[in-house]
């Protein structure tokens, strides 16, 4: 992994090809997880579905680039309350159907050929992978190179579905990478951050890969995220910097209301606060009792901090939270 996203959840691929039994094939024979398949033999249909449904169901990321305190842009609550809002994504009951992958079939008839289509679809973000004959190549070589596809695939070849797979995989991520590219910048005030630092990038991608974790939303600057698996389920990952540790430890003496057991353990680095709060906010200094945690050492750009728990820290409304399975059973196809 060379890099972790800012967020990351199951999305629609949109299949085109004027071929029904080859579409059906196709759709049996990737095994990728974590998707919804739309199949159309209609390349104008394929357009017209794309289109309108990358209108009502983008990423808006927009408030993560207004800043609370534009003279203080290193304010970490600041921060946090902005970055908040990458995961109030998980509200929308209609996330997975935001489309991330096309699939395209060149040849289909006199109606729209396959480049065509791609050249047609609005959102740039899309990815559009291009199925192509032998006799296709050179143009769809040009296709690439012009920015119209994001690759292509020889449709014949034995490998042609694990490819497909493979690109789809590496497409889904690409597509949510632009968005963590943009947030990267506005957070460029932390020139070391758990975004692009490798050490963290391993250890959260080995976090994904030993838990059924469909989806996941950065909730602050540090690298705290929240996780969902397929029935909705939460999980919360909790990371704390160094400075943030002894920022806290710092609040706590400053307010006289810290007890002497929780100032120790907290000063031991062996445990952490770990909570969260849409506004930011720490729990009031009285309370810190309940929510510190064992902490895990991290050694990476910077030092971290982390504790992995349940959702009962999290401060979120899990009754308006559609989960995966939910909306494969209750949406039509």
């Amino acid at each position: 992994m060379a890099n972790v996203l800012s967020c990351f959840f199951p999305t629609t691929v949109v299949l085109v090809d004027d071929d029904p039994v080859f579409l059906a094939l196709m759709e049996e024979s990737l095994q990728v997880k974590g998707l919804i398949f739309r199949k159309f033999t209609n390349p104008l249909e394929a357009l017209s579905f794309i289109n309108e449904t990358s209108t009502v169901n983008y990423l808006d990321c927009s408030d993560l680039f207004h800043s609370n305190d534009e003279e203080n842009m290193s304010d970490w609550k600041s921060v946090m309350f902005n970055v908040n809002k990458v995961h109030q994504k998980i509200y929308d009951p209609n996330r997975f159907a935001q489309i991330s992958t096309a699939v395209i079939d060149y040849s289909m008839g006199e109606e729209m050929n396959g480049i065509e289509l791609c050249k047609s679809i609005v959102d740039q973000n899309i990815q559009k992978i291009l199925l192509t004959g032998a006799t296709d190549e050179k143009t769809a070589v040009e296709a690439f190179n012009s920015g119209y596809i994001s690759r292509f695939i020889k449709k014949g070849e034995e490998n042609c579905v694990k490819d497909v797979a493979n690109s789809i995989r590496k497409s889904a991520r690409h597509y949510f990478n632009s968005y963590t590219d943009d947030i990267f910048k506005y957070l460029s005030v932390y020139r070391k951050n758990h975004l692009k630092d490798p050490v963290f990038a391993g250890f959260f991608s080995s976090v994904c890969a030993n838990r059924s974790y469909e989806e996941y939303y950065m909730l602050d600057s540090l690298g705290s995220y929240l996780f969902l698996n397929p029935n909705g389920q939460a999980s919360f990952l909790s990371v704390l910097t160094e400075d943030e540790m002894e920022k806290i430890v710092a609040v706590g003496v400053e307010s006289g209301e810290i007890a002497p057991d929780v100032y120790e353990i907290l000063r031991s680095r062996e445990y952490m606060l770990v909570s969260h709060s849409r506004t930011g906010e720490l729990p009031p200094v009285s309370e810190w009792a309940k929510y510190v945690q064992p902490a895990h050492k991290l050694k990476g750009y910077q030092t971290y901090y982390f504790s992995l728990t349940d959702s009962q820290y999290l401060d979120l409304d899990f009754k308006n939270v559609k989960s995966f399975e939910l909306f494969k059973k209750t949406k039509k196809f």
